[in-house]
């Protein structure tokens, strides 16, 4: 049988002492990693929603400025009297 000498009642105090602290840290690391995973859905969610703002906007002037243009090709056909090409 061992003897449970004071050396080795402080090496397995240690031990002990370790495994509680890398425990703890793991789990903290854990909380970190879920709360910055909820924030990068956000963000993602979030650049989803300007793309398709950014699509709207991009439409929207597509379409302004096809009526500019033919605004501005009826203005030319009324002045010259002739169609464009």
């Amino acid at each position: 049988m061992i003897a449970m000498t004071p050396e080795l009642i402080g090496i397995i105090t240690v031990g002990i002492a370790l495994a509680g602290l890398i425990i703890g840290l793991v789990s903290w690391l854990r909380q970190d990693i879920d709360r910055l995973d909820k924030r990068i859905d956000n963000l993602a969610a979030d650049l989803k929603e300007q793309a398709k703002e950014q699509t709207s906007f991009r439409e929207e002037m597509i379409g302004r400025l096809s009526k500019l243009e033919g605004l501005l090709e009826g203005l030319r056909e009324a002045i010259t009297g002739k169609r464009a090409a």
